[in-house]
């Protein structure tokens, strides 16, 4: 498999089935972005939000997007920020010698990057679910030498339609719940959590960074793309090229 040589380069997402947010946020992201397409497929998840996602959850999703020789490939899921960021990363080193694409990423490796790019180290997490899972996601970017110092969370873990189903108000409260002292910037875990509207405006009104999983995807495959295109109205991320 060979990627594109002229012409827009290709983007190819995996995306869980059930998750309403990856394609429309994405296209919002980069409508005005001309040198970049974007193509998805879906996937089922497991069940269970520990479960690794690997070549056997991927299944057939990995040999279709492989088909129109995408230059890079996205995961569109943040698991791997508590499941294992080595394994994550493996995984996206593994779809991109797959299906022939010169890089690939997944949600969790956009965020990481996203940290790098605004030199955070520590971070007030974001999350539609339990502690428990934070508490992994803490112990994972501990090993990148990032603290997470303050979070916001749920009382129990949610299902992606119930996710996607949380009002604007109420993503507005989770976003603004959590103990900020010490963190260099906001994370918000989650690409089926509508927050990506709304960093732009919280940005200003926080002082901070917010760096939202499925923003973070949009901006790092852009880059990976080749493309240093600015696009506004997503907060500081997107803002600078």
């Amino acid at each position: 498999m060979t990627s594109s040589t002229s012409g827009p380069r290709r983007i190819g997402m995996l995306v869980p089935a059930s998750n309403t947010n990856a394609e429309p946020l994405t296209a919002a992201v980069l409508r005005d972005v001309p040198e970049v397409e974007v193509f998805a497929t879906r996937f089922r998840l497991p069940p269970s939000l520990d479960a690794a996602i690997d070549r056997a959850v991927l299944g057939e999703s990995v040999d279709l997007i492989g088909e129109l020789a995408p230059d890079v490939v996205a995961f569109h899921g943040t698991a791997g920020s508590w499941t294992g960021i080595d394994r994550d990363a493996a995984l996206a080193a593994d779809l991109a010698a797959a299906t022939g694409a010169r890089a690939a990423t997944t949600a969790t490796q956009a965020m990481l990057a996203a940290l790098a790019a605004l030199d955070a180290r520590a971070v007030s997490v974001v999350f539609p679910g339990s502690d428990e899972i934070v508490d992994q996601i803490a112990v994972q970017l501990g090993t990148r030498g990032i603290a997470v110092t303050g979070r916001s969370t749920l009382p129990t873990d949610l299902t992606n339609p119930e996710i996607a189903a949380l009002s604007r108000d109420r993503i507005e409260e989770l976003l603004l719940a959590g103990d900020r002292s010490g963190a260099d910037a906001v994370l918000c875990v989650g690409t089926n959590l509508r927050a990506g509207p709304l960093v732009d405006a919280l940005e200003q009104r926080l002082g901070l960074p917010v760096i939202d999983s499925a923003v973070a995807l949009a901006w790092h495959v852009l880059r990976l793309a080749g493309s240093a295109t600015a696009v506004p109205g997503w907060g500081s991320l997107l803002r600078s090229p």
